[in-house]
């Protein structure tokens, strides 16, 4: 699960994505495809019995903070797709937000799974989802702003992938406001806790 064999295996999925003449620009996918490959690199020289920790994939992957908590790193962008990895440390969360006209699919790739609660438009409880290495999640397109959805992992960490067919972009993404989680606490009583915990950090 936190395993360097586990992880390089998925990276170097990913660096024949980048070899793909639609996955970036030039010098942009050359310079994404030697980060990562100077970070399988790294991977290599560790014991197979290795513990990976979040800080070891933060930093070896640069990722920054996102607005929605976590970490994240752009590495694929053409004029349908946009491809992020994305880091959730244990106690860490992606606060609630929507996305408009984009479908985002989630893909473990090193880690525990991420659980992902999904409240829709109107503010009504849906569904809990877990993404593991069997299961990927997905958001699906909505032409004005569909789900409200966040996360949480299930362990110490989880690193996704996060592929968004749109491509994604800030000015189609919003987080939720103390109005909004208002709204959810009126309509989903039941579930409180679940929305506290995933409430962004401002509210």
């Amino acid at each position: 699960m936190y395993s360097p064999k586990r992880l390089i295996r998925n990276l170097s999925v990913y660096l024949e994505k980048l070899a793909q003449p639609r996955s970036a620009g030039g010098q942009s996918a050359a310079a994404e495809a030697s980060n990562i490959r100077e970070y399988i690199a790294a991977l290599s020289q560790l014991p197979e019995n290795h513990r990976l920790t979040a800080q070891h994939i933060q930093l070896g992957l640069a990722l920054e903070p996102h607005p929605e908590g976590g970490f994240y790193r752009e590495f694929i962008r053409d004029k349908t797709r946009t491809v992020i990895f994305y880091l959730l440390p244990e106690h860490a969360i992606s606060s609630w937000h929507s996305l408009k006209d984009t479908r985002e699919i989630f893909k473990l790739i090193s880690g525990a799974g991420l659980f992902i609660p999904k409240i829709d438009a109107g503010g009504r409880w849906r569904s809990e989802q877990e993404v593991t290495y069997e299961n990927d999640v997905v958001i699906e397109k909505n032409i004005s702003f569909g789900d409200w959805f966040g996360a949480y992992p299930s362990g110490e960490y989880g690193l996704v992938t996060c592929e968004c067919r749109g491509p994604f972009e800030f000015d189609k993404f919003k987080i939720s406001s103390q109005e909004d989680l208002s709204e959810f606490w009126r309509q989903n009583p039941g579930q409180r806790r679940l929305i506290d915990r995933l409430a962004p950090k401002g509210n």
